[in-house]
């Protein structure tokens, strides 16, 4: 017996010590975007992509809206009237506060869009069309047609070719872009992705972080004044950044500090501070609630996150009344959303969080203007002031098993439980 339990303990350690080489051997090349650029002239380019001066990993977010939501053809007259009105309501009391709101959608003439976002790694293609128009080709062959949204469409897209050396397309030049998976130890031309910890008066996330929403690169840099004169500091040199009074205090990796002000990079006009977690999406800073990073390399990351291909599921789960029926199946949130890779997003304490459904195991609402959203890692989040989670939401239409189309409204809802994939 106590042989068989030697042998035992011996076969564990084992099994523990090559799971962690596995993890250890595992390289940050596949968190990278990659692919092919095809021109209208029919050249073609292949190698690490960065979209703009952003987006330059597989968990950045690619932006645009829809163009036509088919998904209203499945409502009844009197269901797309009543959204109408709520919609109608909706701009009145916008109008008579003085905000701005343009309100020239109609659900009835399927004229009401919807934005449209997704991890680039849930891209398999993206197609130039006329204007802003574009077709995106999801990893699962499903295609998207948008138009604009963000500056994520016409952006100069950068690509550095291992034959050719680094190019910049405009977006006038690009007959296609197809997004694959990086060669294994690839070595980043771009810098190496910032990864640290943020603290915050709404807590401390860690992860991959985007600096005024825009710098995520070693190479990037940190612009502000000193007392001695200006000064660009290259991301790959801070150890770390804390806000003070007029500016941040910078710490960099040989022991040196220094006070900077005079830019939006260190002050209030600084647009924030995104922060990319394993397994459960992102949350936007702003400045005001930001009061210290530690920027240090990457631990420990899961097969889960550095995927750099993920195959998107339609949405599926069971929705529950406050009447206390229940529909299974799959799943239409807002009218809008119907893979997992889509967005919910809504504010806790002033933070912004964007948790893709693939993330989500419940969404339960708890007033007009707030909902309880359960993540599969145990995280949960009380979210508001967003259309995924208030009255504003315009509710969840059910495909069950026998093809059936139930619509319930938001306020109908009690609780959203979304199957795991």
């Amino acid at each position: 017996m106590t042989r068989k339990i030697l042998l035992l303990a011996l076969t564990a350690l084992i099994n523990a010590y090559l799971l962690a080489q596995v993890e250890t051997a595992i390289d940050q090349s596949a968190i990278l975007l990659y692919g092919k650029v095809t021109t209208t002239t029919g050249e073609k380019f292949t190698g690490q992509l960065r979209w703009g001066k952003e987006e330059a990993f597989w968990f950045d977010y690619f932006n645009s809206s829809k163009i036509k939501n088919e998904n209203l053809k499945l409502l009844s007259d009197e269901q797309l009237e009543e959204l109408d009105e709520k919609e109608q309501k909706k701009s009145w009391f916008a109008l008579k506060n003085k905000c701005r709101w343009n309100y020239s959608s109609s659900y009835s003439n399927n004229n009401h869009h919807h934005s449209f976002a997704c991890q680039f790694g849930d891209i398999k293609k993206i197609q130039p069309g006329n204007g802003e128009k574009i077709k995106v080709t999801l990893q699962n062959g499903d295609i998207q047609k948008l138009d604009g949204g963000s500056n994520d469409v016409g952006a100069t897209v950068r690509i550095h070719d291992a034959d050719e050396g680094l190019i910049k397309m405009g977006w006038d030049k690009i007959e296609m872009v197809e997004f694959f998976s990086a060669p294994r130890n690839f070595e980043s031309q771009f810098g190496k992705p910032l990864y640290g910890k943020v603290k915050t008066s709404g807590g401390t996330f860690e992860g991959y972080v985007q600096w005024d929403h825009d710098e995520r690169l070693s190479e990037d840099e940190l612009n502000g004044d000193m007392s001695s004169g200006e000064i660009d500091l290259p991301f790959g040199k801070i150890k770390t950044i804390t806000k003070t009074y007029k500016g941040v205090e910078v710490e960099v990796l040989s022991g040196r500090t220094f006070d900077l002000t005079g830019s939006n990079d260190v002050d209030d006009d600084n647009r924030g501070i995104i922060v990319n977690m394993p397994e459960m999406g992102r949350v936007d800073i702003p400045w005001e609630e930001f009061h210290e990073v530690t920027f240090f390399p990457a631990q420990d990351i899961s097969e889960v996150f550095i995927k750099s291909a993920y195959s998107p599921e339609k949405i599926t789960g069971t929705v529950y009344t406050v009447d206390g029926i229940s529909y299974t199946g799959l799943l239409i949130y807002d009218l809008d959303e119907i893979y997992d890779l889509e967005i919910l997003n809504g504010y806790q304490n002033d933070l912004e969080f964007f948790l893709p459904f693939r993330n989500i195991t419940s969404i339960e609402p708890k007033s007009d203007d707030t909902a309880l959203v359960k993540l599969h890692n145990g995280e949960i989040y009380r979210l508001e002031d967003k259309v995924d989670v208030s009255e504003e939401n315009d509710g969840i239409l059910v495909t069950t098993s026998n093809n059936e189309q139930q619509y319930i409204s938001w306020r109908d809802v009690k609780e959203i439980k979304i199957n795991g994939y």
